[in-house]
């Protein structure tokens, strides 16, 4: 039975490198063969098809390896998918938008035609592909830990529980402070978008607000992970965690967030499905059609509340064209034109170095540029105010950055050891996990509650996020861990 499962999972790498290996040859012979003359109309429907091929492909192949649907990878790619192809998605069922890409300038450029949408897709898709066979290569290749002994297991159990205290009251120690700080920063983050609108938060000379707070905030997350996971989910714990959380997302949401908290929010979802309590198929698919109803419900107030309330004006907020949900993902998918722009204008165009490079060497503060003589300016300001000249973000992808660095050819190559590297640290298989690796799992969940951003970001703001928000923690934690270890020492009987 076993030999039989390995060989089932052999079976399923071989195919992904197979279909990689094929997919990649068809990508060079598409650029090969490309023209920026030619009409593509028919290409872009085809190639939107595929990327649903390609999610049905990625979630059927990764649950054949590890037995799971719904993981943190999943979610990854779910939000990969939206945000870099997710207007692909709908053209494929024939659903467009007035503001599409095609329909509207990227930024200061001219409308992408039929050929500069194509080679987007192709490029993205084939990115997809290949970082998917770099999580495939990591999930199959994870070692099995050997059964330690009877007085290992005992030493094993015995540091794990201590390490699970230490997680717990770190974590409680630190949302003292920051849970405080961050409620502080929303409401007036919240006082702020009433007065000057939601944009004013992140542009314009309003912006700023205190840079210690600023940093503390970035462990609030994880530390409600870290509350979750070092109390067992101790019911009065989860409790006290939700109603935090559900306070945080309110005041969000009232200052016109359209969903920057949806990240974190399926994570405790996943959680509590993992390590409380499994969510069965029912049971989702029940939620899920109440969600999507909500959301309806709540979109049709909030379109006939300005133009009267009627039969016929309630009926048109739940025409397809005035979906909640389709202009969500029309928006997200918005995400695909920093990488449009690179393939037709020009991708060795920043000139401050490869930006992976700078992230790491920046990770704890920009200040290191100036201090080695090294000219640098962050990517998203970079790319926003001096390439495209606007004065606000025109956001980014984990698509496009590697598409910087590497180009065109090379850049799905390295999407290889990308999606090995991020599936490395954020893998977590089962609840057993969190008692035999405890601090691993914490990490592991907390680093995803960061890097799944970068889907529509660059990594330098994804290692100074992680680098305050999760290293520092786990530092405090640290010290807390040796502190108990030294406090059973000394009272052995306790």
């Amino acid at each position: 039975m076993l030999n039989s499962k390995r060989y089932s999972k052999v079976a399923i790498l071989i195919l992904v490198i197979n279909v990689t290996i094929l997919s990649f040859l068809s990508y060079l012979v598409f650029t090969a063969n490309f023209s920026a003359y030619k009409d593509y109309s028919s290409t872009n429907f085809v190639l939107s098809w595929l990327g649903i091929i390609l999610g049905i492909y990625v979630i059927l192949t990764w649950y054949k390896l590890t037995d799971r649907i719904f993981s943190l990878y999943t979610i990854f790619m779910l939000f990969f998918f939206l945000f870099n192809y997710g207007q692909s998605l709908m053209w494929a069922f024939g659903i467009h938008h007035p503001r599409e890409l095609g329909q509207t300038m990227l930024f200061a450029f001219p409308a992408p035609n039929s050929a500069d949408i194509a080679y987007t897709q192709v490029f993205i898709l084939i990115s997809i592909a290949t970082f998917h066979l770099g999580a495939i290569i990591f999930a199959y290749n994870e070692k099995r830990k050997y059964t330690p002994n009877i007085s290992e297991l005992n030493k094993q159990i015995n540091s794990n529980d201590t390490t699970l205290k230490s997680i717990y009251y770190g974590c409680l120690l630190v949302s003292l402070i920051v849970v405080p700080i961050t409620l502080y920063n929303s409401i007036s983050n919240l006082m702020l978008a009433r007065v000057y609108g939601y944009n004013a938060i992140y542009y314009g000379e309003n912006i700023g607000g205190n840079l210690i707070f600023n940093l503390l905030e970035h462990m609030f997350f994880p530390s409600l992970i870290g509350l979750l996971l070092g109390s067992k989910y101790k019911i009065n714990v989860k409790r006290i965690v939700y109603l935090i959380f559900s306070i945080y997302v309110l005041i969000l949401v009232f200052s016109g967030d359209r969903g920057g908290w949806l990240y974190k929010f399926i994570i405790l979802i996943w959680m509590s499905h993992i390590f409380y309590k499994p969510i069965n198929v029912k049971h989702f698919l029940k939620y899920g059609v109440f969600s999507i109803v909500g959301v309806y419900i709540l979109n049709a107030i909030t379109a006939v509340r300005n133009i009267g309330i009627n039969l016929d004006n309630i009926k048109n907020s739940f025409l397809a064209e005035n979906s909640p949900i389709i202009s969500a993902i029309f928006e997200m998918g918005v995400t695909m034109r920093p990488t449009t722009i690179l393939l037709k204008k020009g991708w060795d165009v920043y000139p401050y170095g490869n930006t992976y490079v700078n992230a790491m060497l920046g990770i704890v503060s920009s200040r290191i540029f100036s201090l080695i003589g090294k000219p640098f300016s962050p990517l998203s300001t970079w790319f926003s105010q001096e390439y495209l000249g606007i004065s606000y973000g025109a956001g980014f992808s984990i698509v496009a950055e590697a598409l910087l660095n590497f180009g065109p050819i090379f850049a799905p190559v390295f999407m290889i050891f990308l999606g090995y590297i991020i599936v490395s640290i954020t893998m977590v298989n089962n609840k057993k996990m969190l008692d035999q690796y405890p601090m691993k799992t914490f990490m592991a969940i907390s680093t995803m509650s960061i890097i799944i951003h970068v889907v529509r970001n660059h990594f330098q703001w994804f290692v100074k996020v992680w680098f305050y928000g999760v290293f520092v923690l786990v530092i405090i934690i640290v010290f807390i861990k040796e502190f108990l270890k030294r406090k059973i020492i000394i009272n052995p009987q306790k």
